[in-house]
């Protein structure tokens, strides 16, 4: 299978237009490279970005869990 055919069946399975994609995977993408450097801050300066990893990974746990329901939403429709 192709790339595009690839791309086109994630797409397909997960109930999204392209953009509707890059926007979500790229705006996760953004905030993990926003807390990588708080966390290399907070290695460094342990007083500084003390909660970075933790409200990281609780948030993209609230925005996949929301897109999995507003996905099983849209199939019994």
């Amino acid at each position: 299978m192709t790339l595009f055919g690839r791309a086109q069946r994630h797409l397909a399975k997960n109930g999204m237009t392209y953009a509707e994609h890059f926007r979500f995977a790229g705006g996760h993408g953004l905030r993990c490279l926003r807390a990588a450097a708080c966390l290399v801050i907070h290695a460094i300066a342990p007083c500084w970005f003390r909660r970075a990893g933790s409200r990281l990974v609780h948030r993209m746990e609230q925005d996949f869990t929301e897109h999995r329901k507003l996905r099983k939403s849209a199939e019994v429709s």
